[in-house]
């Protein structure tokens, strides 16, 4: 049941808001399907939708509102969403050895599955020339995502393990994917359609490619011969975990705005978000792999994080989860603003002020883990 009916409203305001800006996305990408072929531009984006759907869910909860959970394959539709959404934070809120050895793990699967269905001919050539295994998306060279980081979105649940063939791993993954993109923009359809604001939804939108340029491209990182990327001097695992974040810091600072033209407070959330995953997994780092070449703009880059977000930080936790608590429901005032008045009185700074330096410091951020990973 609800502890506070105010802070419910404002909770359910700001994701309202958020919920339009994913809607509005979405036909974006309906409106251009036969235009834009890059489909892996949109995979980033299913995080960062699973958990406006999660934070739907506990705003149905409270209010004692029971939703059918389909099915999806062999799972259950929550089950993917809160999955997917703790991708996410690429695991950083787990022990930094623990995830790191989960990232060993999906690369090494995923390279094994690549050759499962190879004749001797097609062995004997990976063995004497190697296999790329590592595939990295870019935007005009920017590492944005890769496959290694897209299977970890949704390896909680779907385990490389469990298939001996890649073709039908593709089959079944692809056919999951898809159903569950499908389920997705459903349940944020049948939000917006409840809440009766469908008119403010651009039915003509169309994503905008010119300027941008998408490439990918293949690597060599399990085989430690013929590796040609990640090659700093931290442990591969923790390399793979650095630039995972550094692509999914692209991905919100560069592809959310400029090619799903997101700017309202879907954008500002992905990006305070993101920062934080950041500096909690870099000062996870620095305290296991001290680094007297980085040690100092790593721990500049701590430090300010830990002057908005003390350990225990209501804004931290609000940031993460939409059911707001542990705020005084009187800072509230302008419903159109409540998420800027929230930002404003927990950070003592002005909204776009304070977002400035957030933005600044994931580029500082993805600065120093170019330099840390040796990526060019």
């Amino acid at each position: 049941m609800m502890k506070n009916n105010y802070l419910h409203k404002v909770s359910k305001s700001i994701l309202l808001q958020e919920t339009i800006e994913v809607r509005q996305i979405l036909e974006l990408i309906y409106n251009s399907k036969d235009k834009v072929n890059n489909d892996e531009i949109y995979i980033g984006l299913i995080p960062i939708i699973s958990s406006i759907c999660h934070g739907w869910f506990e705003i149905i909860e409270d209010e004692d509102v029971h939703i059918n959970n389909i099915k999806i394959g062999r799972y259950n539709f929550d089950t993917l969403i809160k999955s997917s959404r703790i991708g996410l934070k690429l695991y950083s809120d787990k022990k930094i050895a623990k995830a790191s050895k989960r990232l060993h793990e999906i690369s090494v699967e995923f390279n094994k599955m690549l050759q499962t269905e190879y004749n001797g001919m097609q062995k004997r050539f990976v063995y004497l020339f190697g296999q790329c295994d590592f595939g990295i998306y870019t935007i005009n060279d920017l590492p944005y995502g890769n496959t290694i980081q897209q299977s970890l979105y949704l390896s909680d649940v779907i385990n490389f393990e469990d298939y001996d063939s890649l073709e039908v791993w593709e089959n079944e993954v692809q056919e999951i994917v898809f159903e569950f993109s499908k389920s997705l923009a459903q349940f944020i359809n049948t939000i917006i359609g409840l809440s009766g604001i469908t008119c403010l939804i651009n039915k003509t939108s169309e994503i905008q490619l010119i300027g941008l340029k998408l490439a990918y491209n293949d690597y060599f990182l399990i085989n430690e011969k013929r590796r040609n990327i990640l090659k700093g001097d931290l442990p591969i695992e923790i390399q793979l975990q650095l630039f995972n974040i550094l692509c999914q810091n692209n991905f919100i600072i560069n592809v959310l705005p400029r090619v799903f033209q997101s700017g309202g407070l879907l954008y500002h959330r992905s990006r305070l978000q993101t920062y934080l995953v950041s500096v909690n997994t870099i000062k996870k780092i620095i305290n296991k792999f001290p680094n007297e070449k980085y040690q100092k703009q790593l721990k500049e880059i701590v430090e300010v994080k830990e002057n908005y977000f003390d350990k225990d930080s209501v804004l931290r936790n609000n940031i993460f989860h939409y059911k707001i608590e542990g705020v005084d429901d009187s800072i509230f005032s302008i419903p159109e603003k409540y998420f800027y008045e929230f930002i404003e009185f927990n950070s003592r700074v002005e909204f776009n002020d304070f977002m400035k330096v957030i933005s600044e410091e994931i580029i500082k951020i993805n600065k120093v883990i170019y330099k840390m990973i040796e990526f060019c």
